[in-house]
């Protein structure tokens, strides 16, 4: 099995890239704890809003301004989503199943054709 040179280059790449975000997450995080820590060893206390700036609660999203990433609220909130979802896949199956019949047919009747030649 051989492995083209542009596969190897593309793979290469994106774990690069996946690596490189993981690591700016991970460095990130451990820059506001470091932060933390000298706030509490310089002052020797917490200061909430100080806190609250490092490490801000995450948002609360309304149902309509949510992010599409973000879980939907209610457990069936998605059905209709599924069933959207399903039925566009559905759809592309039927397409391709019509598009490979008649590809099968054209290529069986040219294959019929090319042995009528030969054998006639």
């Amino acid at each position: 099995m051989e492995i083209s040179l542009g596969a190897a280059a593309f793979w290469i790449a994106l774990a690069a890239v996946l690596i490189a975000g993981g690591y700016n997450k991970f460095r990130r995080e451990k820059l506001k704890q470091e932060t933390l820590l000298k706030i509490i060893e310089r002052t020797g206390q917490l200061d909430e809003a100080q806190v609250k700036l490092l490490f801000p609660p995450p948002p609360a999203y309304s149902p309509h301004e949510r992010p599409w990433w973000a879980a939907p609220p209610d457990p069936f909130a998605g059905r209709r989503a599924l069933r959207v979802g399903g039925l566009i896949v559905m759809a592309v199956a039927a397409g391709l199943a019509v598009l490979a019949a008649f590809v099968a047919r054209r290529a069986l009747a040219g294959w019929a054709a090319a042995f009528r030649g030969r054998a006639g």
